[in-house]
């Protein structure tokens, strides 16, 4: 790669490691995108699930004692027989079709908490364990299923430190599961290894950047900008990354 994409990409991974630190996500559809301006699609989801492997581990890192485990390990027992799923089933599936449907049941779900008869709910427990499955098989054809899992762990025991602890685990887990499964269906990392070690400590210095930017930010203003960018990406998943792509 030339030392320019290098550089883009270095800054991407700062901006965007910061953003998820402080939001819980967004930052890997950002990424998603960038990437795609400079790596071909077929190698995008591989490449960019590797990276945030890094990216989610180090967050997890910075924030390892807010992770609610209830959540994480129910999550996680499913999850790589749904990547091995999708692996095999969803070779031909339109992902515009999957993006759309992905978006407007993040919209749902955020619209049915404000129901009266909803307000103060929060998804069971039980309902975490087939999810993880779920993910999994969208995981592989999407790469960033993280919007969906945002809305699902809003939880009345979780801060926003709790929150975005536990989508980081959620996230490293689903993209762990995702490499291995393109490593073993014969996809080659090797060629970009020289944008992963620009992107590496990139990723890093951005996720400590935005754990000091979250200790400034306000329980109440925290909760109003991540369910604002709930409906923003969902909106582009449906509208940009959907309709107009079928169009």
């Amino acid at each position: 790669m030339p030392l320019y994409e290098l550089t883009l990409l270095g800054a991407t991974g700062l901006l965007t490691a910061a953003l998820t630190a402080v939001i819980g996500f967004g930052g890997g559809t950002i990424m998603m995108a960038v990437f795609l301006l400079f790596v071909p699609p077929a190698a995008a989801i591989p490449f960019h699930g590797l990276v945030q492997v890094f990216s989610n581990a180090w967050r997890i890192v910075l924030f390892r004692q807010y992770i609610s485990w209830k959540l994480a390990l129910r999550y996680t027992a499913l999850l790589p027989f749904g990547v091995a799923v999708g692996l095999w089933f969803f070779q031909g599936l339109s992902a515009q079709v999957l993006q759309m449907l992905i978006g407007s049941f993040v919209l749902g779900t955020l619209f049915t908490r404000q129901l009266k008869r909803f307000q103060g709910k929060d998804l069971p427990l039980a309902a975490f364990w087939p999810l993880g499955f779920v993910m999994g098989i969208l995981n592989m054809m999407v790469g960033v299923v993280a919007p969906l899992l945002g809305v699902l762990v809003v939880r009345r025991e979780l801060r926003k430190e709790g929150m975005i602890a536990t989508l980081a685990y959620l996230s490293l887990a689903g993209h762990v599961a995702k490499v291995v499964a393109f490593g073993l269906a014969g996809f080659s990392f090797t060629a970009y290894l020289p944008a992963l070690a620009v992107l590496v400590p990139s990723v890093m210095v951005g996720g400590v950047l935005g754990k000091w930017l979250l200790g400034r930010v306000n329980e109440r203003v925290f909760m109003l900008v991540f369910q604002f960018l709930l409906v923003g990406l969902s909106l582009k998943l449906i509208v940009w990354d959907g309709l107009l792509k079928l169009i």
